[in-house]
């Protein structure tokens, strides 16, 4: 069973991906060129690791009965449609790195349950995984 903070901050857990960015740009369509291909999977694959993130969670709170409540996303998100791939792989960067930082506070928090803590470390871990590909991404799009 997990506790009602446990369960509180697995469900802040959630809520941060699905209402992330990358999760956010899942819906719009950037401009980017075929030699863009790379960087535009590399925002694909986060909003799906977002998405594995959540399923996770909330199939372990629905397995115990815990609400869960996951929000909107952001409305200055709104303005993102049809912008280039070269400035969403920027601000994905400078809120990737964010996010990181959310989540190892939020890691911090958990109190010593085994399996909530290993959702959170897992999620941290793609995180930390995902900055590396959006560092390099910003690398390799500002030398082509």
């Amino acid at each position: 069973m997990i506790s009602s903070p446990t369960a509180r901050l697995l469900n802040q857990l959630a809520a941060l991906h699905r209402n992330s960015l990358h999760s956010y740009l899942s819906y719009t369509h950037p401009w980017a060129g075929y030699q863009d291909d790379d960087a535009v999977e590399v925002l694909r694959q986060i909003a799906h690791d977002h998405q594995y993130v959540v399923d996770k969670i909330m199939t372990q709170l629905e397995a115990t009965g815990q609400d869960e409540h996951l929000g909107n996303f952001p409305m200055d998100y709104t303005g993102l449609h049809d912008l280039s791939i070269q400035y969403l792989v920027k601000r994905s960067l400078r809120f990737q790195k964010g996010f990181v930082k959310r989540l190892e506070d939020l890691v911090d928090e958990l109190p010593d349950e085994p399996l909530p803590r290993a959702l959170a470390e897992e999620a941290l871990g793609l995180a930390k995984g995902h900055l590396k590909n959006l560092e390099e991404t910003a690398i390799d799009l500002a030398s082509s």
